[in-house]
């Protein structure tokens, strides 16, 4: 059943781009390169276009240049700044020949390329499962996902009620070369959502090391796989021409205990009209639906207008779930604190980088700062989550927050009669 509704960082440093992303990216395959001193390893790539390149800054400042108005033969632009402690992501669409290099370094050798070769015309595939002995099943739904077994993608579902005992179901976007599982399941109690076997009947067939356009050939049997369904949400994006290149982030927040279930990142939007796919919603809990849009192209949420920001109900879930969204700017601050006045009145001085973040945050504190400090998170609604004592001079220092939950916190930072108060997304 579908639920339907319409609804300044320190400046050496660049953004971390993590995409816990849930987008159905078909096919594509994410390559990774050190930034170390003086060199990317490996300083030559060659991948199919809709693959992926990740550059991991370790050690010393660089970035990654490939615009191109410093290489006028690539194909299209990219590249960060200049910093420190980064990782800079980019997916390479279109097919041809990309240099770029370290603007620091690039006189000492610092050079890198990106050899972008065509998809094959003839892919993605089609796979074929016919079905036979569907006799119990007759005027039930059936619901049926391809998923890859390497990085656990959804990359198609469907859903077919079931009027004979024989029929075939195609799902398109298989490829060359990988392996799929296909859950599917019949809504045996016909309450519309997935109950686990034997309450529902459920299997699973494997695909693997496509060559080409495949079949499978299902009889109905009682061997049955309890296949852990997951309910899908889609966000339908239309009307999104003012944020195009601006990076666009989606929180899958649970109402009745304030509980971020899911993150995803568009680090650039590339047309006005996108879905955003979440698998996190499951059957009779409620959610908001947050997301904003990074306006000022600053890394950071700032409070509408200065950056776009909206929340939309997502109630009382009954399966996959579509929301529709027409871009308007009936804005929603949807940080806002208020449930704590000391925090709302409090100075916000400390400088955390990068943020978001998922693994650590480097901490830069005031100048002016006492030499024992006492740091404290919290979370959004006030709860302490984390205390620590430091000792020392230190003018800045790299907080683990690998532990935290997905969500928004407040770190808290006394010294003496100082106290300042900065939020940070942990995704």
């Amino acid at each position: 059943m579908k639920t339907n509704s319409t609804f300044k960082t320190h400046s050496c440093f660049a953004l971390i781009f993590i995409l816990a992303f849930s987008l159905n990216l078909k096919g594509q395959t994410t390559y990774n390169v050190s930034v170390t001193s003086n060199v990317f390893t490996p300083s030559q790539l060659t991948i199919t276009a809709g693959d992926k390149v990740v550059w991991k800054n370790d050690e010393g400042s660089h970035n990654v240049n490939g615009k191109q108005s410093t290489f006028p033969n690539n194909p299209e632009s990219f590249g960060n700044e200049v910093g420190a402690a980064w990782t800079y992501e980019y997916v390479f669409n279109t097919a041809g020949t990309y240099n770029y290099q370290c603007d620091p370094h690039a006189a000492m050798g610092m050079i890198g390329k990106v050899i972008v070769n065509p998809k094959s015309a003839t892919e993605p595939f089609t796979l074929t499962v016919n079905f036979t002995g569907m006799t119990p099943h007759i005027g039930e739904n059936l619901w049926l996902a391809v998923i890859d077994q390497s990085t656990k993608v959804e990359i198609g579902r469907t859903k077919k009620n079931m009027t004979a005992a024989a029929f075939a179901i195609d799902i398109a976007g298989i490829e060359s070369g990988k392996s799929y599982n296909v859950d599917f399941f019949a809504d045996h109690n016909k309450n519309g959502v997935y109950d686990g076997t034997p309450t529902d009947h459920a299997w699973r067939m494997p695909l693997t090391n496509v060559t080409g356009n495949s079949v499978l050939n299902f009889v109905h049997n009682t061997n049955f796989t309890d296949i852990a369904w997951k309910n899908k949400l889609t966000v339908h994006f239309t009307g999104m021409t003012p944020h195009i290149g601006e990076k666009l982030t989606l929180y899958l927040k649970q109402t009745d205990n304030g509980i971020y279930r899911d993150t995803v990142i568009i680090p650039q939007v590339a047309g006005a009209t996108f879905d955003i796919n979440s698998f996190k919603i499951k059957p009779g809990i409620s959610y908001n639906i947050d997301f904003w849009a990074d306006h000022n192209k600053n890394g950071t949420y700032d409070a509408p207008p200065t950056d776009y920001a909206w929340r939309l109900p997502l109630t009382d879930v009954k399966g996959d779930s579509i929301i529709n969204f027409v871009h308007n700017t009936t804005f929603t601050n949807i940080f806002f604190v208020t449930s704590n006045e000391n925090f709302a009145n409090s100075t916000e001085m400390i400088q955390l980088y990068p943020n978001p973040a998922s693994q650590y945050l480097q901490i830069l504190l005031p100048p002016n700062n006492a030499a024992i400090y006492t740091m404290k998170v919290y979370s959004i609604a006030g709860a302490v989550v984390d205390e620590k004592a430091l000792s020392g001079n230190e003018e800045s220092f790299r907080y683990d927050i690998s532990q935290l939950k997905t969500g928004i916190y407040l770190m808290e930072i006394t010294s003496g009669n100082q106290r300042n108060v900065s939020k940070f997304i942990k995704q």
